[in-house]
């Protein structure tokens, strides 16, 4: 199980060509999700997140008024005031709200841990999104190639995805 994040890039960037031929080479034949869940289920009680947290430094995390108004509760602030100094709006469209970042990450990561991690938003506890039956934008092979590089979990499910369904790079 590889789990140093600069091999984790540095293979994830090498096979970035490849895993769009296994892209390609999934929907050609058929493969379904769930042996990719069942598999991206296992590997991840081999990694430990908190060594990680890559997800937390590189994703724009959107969320919901249900999100606002459980990190207000945990925090014992009020929703108007979490969403003034936690959130911003969304790039593509400003009338959705997204956690802050900065060059560290998520405004609320301290090291590798999250602060609310008890009231953390659904497409933080949803991450990386591969548990059997989902079937969310961010459950899908593309939205987990792109992870490929920067989740060990992904990346090793996804190099255990390819062993199974068979799958050999082309040669160049």
């Amino acid at each position: 199980m590889l789990t140093d994040l600069g091999e984790v890039r540095r293979l994830g960037e090498l096979k970035a060509a490849e895993n769009l031929e296994f892209r390609r080479y999934v929907s050609a034949h058929h493969w379904p999700e769930a042996p990719f869940q069942v598999i991206a289920t296992e590997v991840s009680k081999s990694i430990d997140c908190t060594a990680c947290a890559n997800c937390c430094r590189e994703s724009v995390v959107a969320v919901e008024a249900a999100d606002i108004a459980s990190i207000a509760r945990h925090l014992g602030y009020d929703t108007a005031r979490v969403e003034a100094l936690y959130t911003a709006p969304g790039e593509e469209d400003s009338s959705r709200r997204v956690l802050k970042s900065g060059s560290a990450g998520c405004v609320f990561l301290s090291g590798n841990l999250c602060v609310i991690y008890e009231a953390r938003p659904k497409a933080c506890r949803d991450f990386p999104h591969a548990a059997p039956g989902a079937h969310t934008l961010g459950s899908r092979l593309e939205s987990h190639l792109r992870w490929a590089a920067r989740c060990p979990i992904i990346y090793n499910a996804l190099e255990q995805y390819k062993h199974a369904t068979g799958f050999h790079a082309k040669a160049g």
